[in-house]
């Protein structure tokens, strides 16, 4: 008893590769060269640009956060089960 994928996976390998694959990868190296050489200046620009907002949404995102968090002093346990620490951060001194 065959299996029908190994049936048609052996169809595949005995049969003769379509017309429209020859020269396929000399054509899309063509059309990348194509489209690369109109685009270099747009995406170190693009790039420069998503750059400078991620940097600025980070400075606001961090200031924000900042803003809203307040250091509380923490009496130091040394072996208390309320911290809410990992027993490994105790070694740590935090």
């Amino acid at each position: 008893m065959t299996d029908p994928f190994d049936r048609d996976l052996a169809r595949l390998a005995h049969s003769t590769p379509p017309a429209t694959l020859d020269a396929l990868e000399r054509r899309v190296a063509a059309a990348i060269d194509a489209g690369a050489s109109d685009t270099v200046g747009l995406s170190v620009r693009g790039l420069a640009l998503a750059g400078g907002a991620a940097l600025m949404l980070g400075i606001v995102g961090g200031g924000v956060v900042a803003g809203r968090s307040e250091a509380r002093a923490r009496p130091v346990e040394v072996a208390a089960l309320d911290t809410g620490l990992a027993p490994s951060t105790l070694l740590l001194g935090r």
